[in-house]
């Protein structure tokens, strides 16, 4: 696996509907909430996501997968290899996937914490990728 520790990251959170974004620097201390892209389609989403990572300098790109609450890999799993597979056609950084069970929850406590609640629309997607951000620095692989 592809250690992207020390390096400024672009997080994904990946949706059928929305694509969540945040970055942070390559200490970890921070995190940025971009915010989302609507996606149409997995070429369009991966041409825009391409652009967002470079105009951020980003060196490394995590996405992150939807599995099972005991871990194993469910049928959603497919929609985000395939769109890393459109990633690469964009990008010549690394893609690490990452586990993104109970993101969603995280994403709401976090956005609670910064005095956001409710959410205003697509902001719960960038906050979600901000928690894979924050676990990723914090170590978990």
């Amino acid at each position: 696996m592809t250690d992207l520790a020390g390096k400024k990251l672009l997080s994904v959170d990946y949706g059928r509907v929305r694509i969540g974004l945040a970055t942070g620097d390559p200490l970890g201390i921070s995190l940025t909430l971009i915010g989302f892209i609507r996606r149409e389609n997995d070429a369009q989403a991966a041409a825009v996501v391409g652009q967002v990572a470079r105009q951020h300098g980003a060196e490394g790109l995590l996405i992150g997968l939807p599995l099972h609450a005991n871990g194993d890999r469910g049928a959603n799993v497919k929609w985000v290899e395939n769109f890393v597979r459109e990633l690469h056609k964009h990008l010549t950084i690394p893609i690490v996937e990452v586990d993104e069970r109970y993101s969603s929850s995280d994403a709401d406590e976090l956005l609670k914490e910064r005095d956001e609640w409710p959410p205003k629309p697509g902001r719960r997607d960038a906050a979600a990728a901000a928690v894979l951000l924050r676990r990723y620095y914090a170590g978990e692989r």
